[in-house]
């Protein structure tokens, strides 16, 4: 379990990168499924979506979703957190964190671990332009406001 209280990044490096959350790389010992679950925590509200199974973002300028790719996934959330690997002394015992950009693999693992894309927002449908919407139960309608909708599950981009 993930605990209420996270670590952000201090000092000299977070006056370079900002006052972000930092997450433990998986290292020996440590499952994937707990920094996957971990990463989710974190972004599950950061514009970050599924489409059924697949991690995708808006692509605004050409009103549509772009899947998310390793690479990408591995410094997109760079903007949101960041990621970092104990390093020991001679006699083994931790003494500092060092930043690292998660590798393609990690990457990888966390886009295809059903534990993380489920955690995220589901889309459904995508609207390039404001439309709008007509509530099933009362027939009401709206005008749908750029971003996302949960009850319609509907990215509407601008």
């Amino acid at each position: 379990m993930i605990t209420a209280l996270q670590e952000v990044l201090t000092g000299p490096q977070g006056v370079k990168y900002g006052s972000l959350p930092i997450v433990p790389l998986p290292g020996d010992d440590e499952l994937g499924l707990y920094f996957a679950k971990h990463l989710l925590q974190i972004l599950k509200d950061k514009g970050i979506y599924r489409r059924d199974n697949v991690v995708v973002r808006p692509y605004a300028e050409g009103g549509c979703l772009k899947i998310v790719e390793a690479y990408a996934f591995s410094t997109c959330v760079e903007h949101h957190l960041l990621c970092y690997k104990t390093t020991f002394d001679r006699d083994g015992y931790p003494s500092y964190p060092v930043l690292r950009t998660m590798s393609k693999a990690q990457a990888e693992r966390v886009l295809a671990c059903e534990d993380f894309w489920k955690g995220l927002p589901k889309i459904e449908a995508v609207n390039p332009a404001r439309s709008l919407s007509i509530d099933e139960e009362t027939g009401e309608m709206s005008l749908l406001q750029p971003g996302y909708d949960e009850k319609t599950k509907t990215l509407t981009l601008e």
